[in-house]
């Protein structure tokens, strides 16, 4: 079985050559993987949570991605993310439900 971080850099190289189809799927199961190794309350869990959310926001699919993001402004917030971090996550979180995403990216 593959450690989260091999998945994650098997998702990475997925995302370089544009298939982010698999790339989501290789994502999910490095996010799956990490809360098997660290519990789902963990700071280990940030850069997982990041990445599945981006993918999942690459290909539309935008209910995961909010999932995704909520889960990790929660992380942050609760191990002490840096003001940018958490910045940056509410202005994902928040052009998700204002659907101003596509006019800022």
């Amino acid at each position: 079985m593959k450690t989260a971080d091999e998945l994650q850099q098997l998702a990475d190289l997925c995302e370089e050559r544009g298939d982010y189809p698999k790339a989501a799927r290789l994502h999910g199961k490095a996010l799956q993987a990490a809360e098997r190794s660290y519990g789902k309350q963990s700071s280990e869990l940030v850069s997982y949570l990041y990445n599945f959310g981006m993918i999942a926001l690459t290909l539309g699919d935008n209910e995961s991605a909010q999932k995704s993001f909520e889960r990790l402004l929660e992380t942050l917030s609760t191990f002490g993310g840096s003001s940018a971090d958490l910045e940056e996550v509410h202005q994902l979180l928040d052009s998700l439900t204002t659907g101003t995403l596509a006019a800022n990216a």
